[in-house]
């Protein structure tokens, strides 16, 4: 599924002060012709080059994710869906089709199916409020709780039963909205992560040739990033394995 843009506004390129839009809208829009026409490389190639010029726009990456599906390069679509995702977390279209890429590849790691029940519902309704929101709302409740505080404590009536009502609630507020805004954050920003993008690469026990191997990685599977040292990355499984992969093997989202 492609997806058109109406570049008024939303594809800007900054460059030493000034704001041009003609050149990665004129891009992508031959990129999204030669989708349409079915020649997946040139859309694939289009796309890359629109964001070459700077921009960083969910839909361009959900574009580039469904031509390299088309090619049949699983680790690229993985890799910008995921892109895309961290543009705009809550679209329902972007979690859709990497469920549906992911459903096809080699190795089905835990959490790559996605969330069920109550954590999956949790989980896209902090995407639709994003990291922001929460933060505001986190923010004007701790600063609610603390004007009730101060007028509690003045001699304007004190802690009437209807102050310690609305107290409560602003604490309660302050502190899930708190927490909420501290998951979301982490879940989508804080941990770094990559996409292995070779067909096979052989995880080792540590950052050279000479190490064994510990485990195996096929195309597509999203690890942690816990570091990297020259040309190599210390990648980690759901399951709390480790191991080491030439950074060529995988790039990060």
């Amino acid at each position: 599924m492609v997806r058109a843009i109406a570049l008024g506004g939303a594809l800007l390129l900054v460059t030493g002060g000034a704001v041009r839009a003609a050149e990665p809208e004129d891009g992508f829009d031959r990129a999204y012709a030669a989708y349409a026409q079915g020649s997946w490389d040139a859309a694939a190639e289009g796309f890359r080059g629109v964001l070459r010029q700077g921009v960083a726009d969910a839909r361009v990456e959900y574009n580039l994710a469904g031509a390299e599906y088309k090619r049949g390069r699983l680790g690229e679509a993985v890799l910008h869906y995921e892109r895309a995702l961290r543009l705009e977390p809550a679209d329902p279209d972007t979690r859709g089709n990497l469920a549906l890429v992911r459903s096809k590849l080699r190795d089905v790691l835990p959490g790559d199916a996605g969330d069920e029940g109550p954590l999956r519902w949790l989980r896209a309704t902090q995407d639709r409020l994003g990291v922001t929101a929460q933060a505001i709302v986190a923010l004007v409740a701790v600063w609610a709780a603390a004007i009730l505080v101060v007028l509690g404590g003045s001699r304007s009536g004190g802690f009437t039963p209807g102050r310690s009502w609305l107290l409560t609630g602003a604490v309660l507020l302050a502190v899930v909205s708190g927490l909420s805004w501290r998951s979301t954050d982490s879940r989508l920003y804080g941990t770094a992560r990559a996409v292995v993008l070779a067909p096979t690469v052989e995880a080792l026990a540590g950052p050279g040739l000479e190490n064994a191997a510990v485990f195996t990685l096929h195309e597509g599977a999203t690890v942690e990033v816990r570091a990297e040292r020259d040309g190599w990355m210390q990648v980690v499984l759901p399951t709390g394995a480790s191991g080491w992969v030439g950074d060529r093997a995988a790039e990060r989202i």
